[in-house]
């Protein structure tokens, strides 16, 4: 339980330091959080505006985040020939700071369809593949096959049972006075012969055991064999059918079928459990797919910063060379760059702990499939969500796997209890039997049925048992079962009070997400506009290089919040869903 309640805990990734220069960036620390995989190629509309009225094309008139065509292969900056229009300008004077244009940002996080490369996988199709290969979901589908396969067992009691038996043997003893009178004063008595024996017996649900048995003997003795030489073997058969029914212990249906019942429960149970692990498992993989985005677009973000840190060391050493900034500045780039390569390679750590993560959940080894995964889906739009917290329960208690596997286990500790109960009165059965004796010199003579009847066997009485003194078995069983069943009910209180905490978590982390994506976005807004007037400031000699480059770094740094943001939230809606026990429908 303390494992699924943790799995609903939406970890918080608020990057609000991220607006500090020179704080290092998330890196593998996060791989060990539950996440889930999308891509962002698109951003925020509208923040950036041209900062000067010079062509946006121009190299060192380029300021802020790149387009998202120029994010997906970031080089460093190299000389063109565009490059020899500067010359004059760095003759005359310093040419003014342009800015380059920023993200738009409503389009952020509206990731591309498809990505091109066998390792592009979506959502849906990693779903599916978890599904059918992950190797706990597999295990928990055998538990349940195994469980079905309890009922025939149970139910196995149930069905006919046939015996048979054929001796052959040789009885020889000495006889008594009393015999030796009988038996024509012979001292010896001796019996060879075959004996053959059919018996058919069924248990009834009412607990009747009915029981019918036929036997044929064919034999000789040294009696017949003095008196009578010559006339053969006899054959003596047996037609009978014995029925026993319980008066106390083991009557009724519902103590007989118990064992059918308990393996019932135990397989509905088998069978509840093998969803919830489904969608325990499809909800790790879900946040593992978000995990992967997010790791691509921070390692995005680290390819612009250095994008960003090489144009300004650019413009720097010009700048210097022409004696308009000191040597100081260009070694502030210079550190920042050295930064920002760094951070880089923690990013593209972090994307590969998170697609191995995704291969571990799909069984796939790294080294045999060394292509790079990369999550294609667009994040979903973030929109506030109305959500009951007493609707959500009630939905909850009627769709978890878990929470319905706790209730049957109430189920099988009740019905073991009544077992119990009963296994405490004393064993008194009913028994009944009745048959026919047949004998003649040959088979069809012996099973004559007008010579049988009048030859009837037949018996009916009780028997009982019973220890003495108390049952102690019987009653240390049921204090047992009481025990297990108080447990159940405690079980399955506390379940309830963990379902409604983590449905109460996961709405609230929803709406926080939701709140803080949009104060990130007007946060990012406000980076782009004061980026601008950093620019303008520093094309009117009243800033410095550092400046720029701190504006510059906190621009990216406040767009990658908004996706963070965006992030967190289809986590979390992820994440209800599951509290809820409605994670499984979406991927029907």
């Amino acid at each position: 339980m303390m494992a699924r309640t943790q799995m609903f805990k939406l970890i918080d990734n608020s990057p609000t330091q991220r607006l500090a220069p020179g704080r290092p960036q998330p890196g593998s620390s996060e791989a060990h959080h539950l996440l889930r995989n999308w891509p962002m190629d698109s951003y925020l509309p509208g923040i950036a505006t041209p900062l000067s009225t010079q062509p946006p094309g121009t190299t060192a008139g380029r300021l802020g985040v790149r387009s998202p065509a120029q994010r997906r292969e970031p080089k460093p900056t190299r000389f063109k020939p565009q490059m020899l229009l500067l010359v004059p300008a760095l003759l005359l004077g310093a040419a003014p700071l342009q800015a380059q244009p920023t993200r738009p940002a409503q389009a952020l996080g509206a990731g591309h369809a498809a990505v091109s490369g066998s390792g592009a996988i979506s959502l849906d199709a990693l779903v599916r593949q978890v599904r059918e290969s992950n190797r706990v979901i597999l295990g928990k589908q055998a538990e349940r096959d195994l469980a079905l396969s309890g009922i025939d067992r149970a139910r196995s009691a149930f069905q006919p049972t046939t015996g048979l038996a054929v001796t052959n043997g040789q009885q020889r003893q000495a006889n008594t006075y009393e015999e030796q009178l009988i038996r024509n004063n012979q001292g010896i008595y001796q019996r060879d012969g075959v004996d053959y024996s059919a018996t058919l017996s069924k248990l009834f649900e009412t607990g009747t055991k009915v029981e019918g048995k036929v036997t044929l003997s064919k034999f000789i003795t040294n009696i017949k064999q003095q008196q009578r030489p010559g006339e053969g073997d006899d054959y003596k058969a047996f037609y009978g059918l014995t029925l026993t029914h319980p008066l106390a212990r083991d009557a009724g249906r519902d103590v007989t079928l118990a064992r059918v019942r308990v393996a019932e429960i135990e397989a509905d149970g088998a069978r509840l459990s093998s969803l919830d692990t489904e969608s325990t498992v499809v909800a790790e993989a879900i946040l593992a797919y978000w995990d992967l985005a997010l790791a691509q677009e921070r390692l995005k973000s680290s390819e612009d910063k250095v994008g960003m840190s090489r144009r300004l060391l650019s413009e720097a050493r010009a700048l210097n060379r022409q004696g308009r900034v000191p040597e100081s500045d260009v070694w502030e780039v210079e550190n920042n760059l050295t930064r920002f390569l760094a951070g880089v390679s923690e990013a593209r750590q972090g994307v590969v702990e998170r697609a191995n993560k995704i291969r571990t959940l799909l069984m796939a080894l790294a080294m045999d499939a060394p292509a790079q995964l990369q999550a294609i889906d667009a994040l979903p739009t973030v929109s506030p969500k109305a959500l009951p917290l007493e609707e959500a329960l009630k939905l909850a208690l009627e769709r978890r796997g878990d929470y319905r596997q706790r209730q049957t286990v109430i189920q099988r500790e009740d019905q073991q209890l009544r077992y119990a109960q009963n296994q405490k009165l004393p064993r008194v059965d009913l028994v009944a039997t009745y048959g026919l004796n047949g004998l003649g010199q040959n088979e069809s003579r012996a099973f004559a049925w007008n010579l049988m009847q009048d030859y009837p066997t037949w018996t009916f009485g009780v028997q009982a048992s019973m220890p003495l003194g108390e049952n102690r078995q019987a009653k240390a069983d049921v204090a047992a079962a009481q025990i297990r069943r108080e447990d159940a009910h405690t079980q399955l209180r506390g379940l309830e009070v963990a379902i409604a905490n983590d449905i109460h978590t996961s709405i609230r982390s929803m709406e926080g997400a939701a709140e803080r994506w949009a104060l990130w976005t007007e946060l990012a807004q406000r980076e782009t506009r004061q980026l601008q007037v950093e620019r303008n400031r520093f094309n009117a000699g009243r800033s410095d290089m550092r400046e720029i480059l701190q504006r510059e770094e906190r621009v990216i740094n406040a767009q990658l919040g908004v996706v963070e943001q965006q992030v967190a939230w289809a986590r979390a809606d992820a994440l209800v869903e599951a509290a809820r026990g409605t994670l499984l429908d979406r991927f029907k």
